[in-house]
């Protein structure tokens, strides 16, 4: 009898569902006449405390840091112990001879397993289902491929040396810090360069000191048609101070001769974009529809399990040869969406390798969808939003490219240059897949050189210099992927192509986490961190905060999967900076910079600054600043309760609460939502 242990009951009933043998569902499994299938929920297990170890190390002190088990022990979770005992009561059956790990195809999914037959202490053989997507045909043709344990050893490594590594610097880093600081001050391996990366950032905007700088814009007329152009001399094109600017339009008098010296125009193509991998669909969804990185996997976890996408933890952009040519299905199952039209159009395959390179799938295709045609109007909005986003791209790759007529004019008056560009869309090729395809802006006048034009006009325009922009999420997401890509040395950002902070899968919960414990706020869409996530960077050990040491370590996990690093040597280093770590707090002086009051709330979503209650009201600190916010106790007759405003502070919305009342008297049910610095009702969906 083969016991299958899949990570969530959704998946257990999928595969129950695709095998041919019936089932009978008991309390925590299934059970068929040559299979069991149970389930985890999540992670059933967790590594223990430094108390579980030793009771004395409750009390957190800095001379019994740092704490390093010599052998990790293992716990149950409290909220699962009851699976736990089910699947343990499972495993030990006598007709069961063999595991399969089905949990989700990765390096977490890998930790499950191997977790829970470890605390098991389970000797039985055991091989891995590994699934891309839940399909019923992809759950049997994985069962009729079924992988060794031998195969994914290496991925288990890489998962318990990750978990490992982030318990020791968490642990250690954290309670040092805070011991020393009198604050609770979190601090992990991935988590604080990626705060340092917003920090660095926030410093070089407060740094920044505009600088005004003039520009000239002249308008045209020929033959009827307007169009402007920029002055320029050589690499110049504008002015430090305006006298300068005035001096030369001075002699730029409305009606002045003029004459097209040049007309370039040059046809160009535009390539249908990759398809998506998860950063890629995280952050092309906050740019569209401003979805957080951690709603956005959320989505495509659900729809994966709903089996409308492919597996959506993946840091692929390309297909198999295999899965490739399984397309004109998945397209097939979009004739009822709104690409139906264009879907019934195509004909062919795709071998493109930009598209299609066994040798540049490693774990995961790209996402894509699958051969389940869907119901959109079953998904909610945000849900149909991520599948259509997703199957555009994957249609996008049948389509020809995206055509322009790029046009550079320049135009000579007065021996003074004028620089015009324009743009024309001749065939939008893929671009036809979306609403905002560019228009023909802006729209030049048919000019030939030598032509004859007339000045309509010269303006001085008055401008200053800009300072860098706050993150977006989907900067972030950038920013974190591609940490290796600033490294100024040739050689060594070659060797750091591939590396970044976190993964795919991990991303969207740390930027959740720095938010959740108050280093960082959302500012409409951007990413503001707040004075303590700032002092909390001037603290830390610069090893610990250095963003492209991080990003090596993760490539060192990636080639841990890959067999080429071994995870002794991984461990050699973390542990080394965990005592350097300490060695480093116990040198330094306590904070003197005030951190926020140990009651606040949480922070203001407009200004930064704690958020406190007070007899009325949850207000923020800053209202001496003049910060309005306000999150009034009582709200359409309702009282909200401390932890009601901390969900709200903290998420940007709170959870369902029931009993409000209208003008009318009329009861209703409703979330409250940050719109904007302001507290609004949003109701669910009938």
């Amino acid at each position: 009898m083969n016991l299958v242990i899949t990570e969530k009951p959704s998946v257990a009933m999928d595969i129950s569902r695709a095998l041919s043998e019936p089932f009978v569902r008991h309390d925590g499994y299934l059970e068929g006449k040559t299979m069991i299938i149970t389930w985890a929920v999540g992670h059933l297990l967790e590594l223990a405390m430094p108390q579980d170890y030793d009771p004395a190390l409750e009390k957190w002190s800095l001379d019994r840091l740092p704490f390093i088990p010599d052998v990790f022990k293992l716990k149950p979770k409290a909220s699962t112990k009851t699976q736990l005992k089910i699947i343990a009561d499972l495993v030990k059956r006598k007709d069961v001879d063999r595991l399969i790990n089905a949990c989700d195809a990765g390096r977490e999914g890998e930790l499950i397993f191997r977790y829970i037959i470890q605390y098991l202490n389970c000797r039985k053989p055991h091989d891995r289902l590994w699934l891309s997507e839940t399909t019923p045909a992809a759950i049997q043709r994985a069962f009729s491929n079924l992988r060794s344990s031998a195969e994914v050893d290496n991925l288990a490594r890489a998962a318990v040396a990750r978990s490992q590594a982030d318990w020791i610097i968490g642990i250690n880093a954290t309670r040092g810090y805070t011991v020393k600081h009198g604050e609770k001050l979190t601090v992990g391996r991935v988590q604080t360069p990626t705060l340092a990366l917003l920090v660095n950032r926030e410093r070089e905007i407060e740094r920044f000191v505009p600088q005004p700088y003039f520009e000239i814009e002249a308008t045209f007329e020929a033959e009827s048609a307007i169009y402007q152009g920029k002055w320029f001399r050589g690499e110049q094109d504008r002015f430090s101070s305006h006298a300068e600017a005035e001096i030369l339009t001075s002699k730029l008098n409305p009606g002045s001769p003029g004459r097209v010296e040049k007309v370039d125009k040059r046809e160009k193509a535009e390539l249908a974009p990759m398809l998506f991998n998860l950063t890629d669909l995280q952050r092309e969804a906050n740019k569209r529809f401003g979805f957080t990185a951690d709603h956005t996997l959320n989505i495509a976890q659900k729809l994966y399990e709903s089996h409308l996408l492919t597996y959506p933890r993946t840091d692929s952009r390309h297909l198999t040869t295999d899965m490739a040519a399984t397309l004109p299905a998945r397209l097939n199952a979009l004739r009822r969406t709104e690409l139906g039209h264009i879907v019934t159009s195509i004909h062919g395959s795709v071998s493109d390798k930009r598209f299609v390179d066994d040798k540049k799938v490693t774990d995961h295709t790209a996402i894509i969808v699958t051969e389940v045609s869907p119901n959109l109007s079953s998904l909610t909005e945000d849900e149909a939003k991520i599948y259509l986003l997703v199957a555009k791209r994957m249609v996008g790759i049948f389509l020809p490219p995206a055509r322009f007529m790029q046009t550079t004019v320049i135009t000579r008056c007065q021996d003074e240059t004028f620089l015009t560009k324009g743009k024309v869309i001749l065939d939008p090729g893929w671009k036809i897949l979306y609403a905002d395809t560019e228009d023909e802006s802006p729209a030049l006048p048919d000019l030939d050189e030598g032509q004859e034009v007339v000045l309509k006009v010269a303006e001085i325009l008055d401008k200053q210099t800009q300072p860098p922009k706050r993150f977006t999420e989907a900067d972030l997401l950038s920013a974190m992927e591609n940490v290796g890509l600033k490294v100024e040395d040739e050689e060594l950002r070659e060797a750091m192509k591939g590396k970044g902070l976190g993964t795919p899968a991990t991303r969207a919960a740390i930027i959740e986490k720095l938010i959740q414990v108050g280093y960082v706020i959302r500012q409409k869409k951007t990413l503001v961190p707040t004075e303590k996530g700032k002092l909390l960077i001037d603290l830390v050990e610069p090893r610990l905060k250095d963003p492209e040491l991080t990003a090596e370590w993760e490539k060192k996990l990636m080639d841990i999967e890959q067999g080429r690093y071994h995870s002794s040597q991984f461990m050699a280093e973390i542990k080394e900076l965990a005592r350097d770590t300490l060695s480093e707090i116990a040198s330094q002086e306590a904070a003197t910079v005030a951190f926020a009051e140990k009651d606040s709330l949480g922070n203001c979503p407009l200004c930064g600054k704690p958020v406190f209650e007070n007899k009325k009201a949850y207000s923020c600190s800053g209202w001496k600043e003049g910060c309005r916010f306000v999150i009034w106790k009582v709200t359409a007759g309702k009282k909200i309760t401390p932890t009601q405003a901390k969900k709200l502070l903290n998420n940007g919305r709170s959870n369902l609460i029931k009993g409000f009342k209208s003008k009318a008297g009329k009861s209703f049910d409703a979330f409250l939502v940050v719109s904007e610095g302001k507290i609004v009702f949003e109701f669910p969906k009938s």
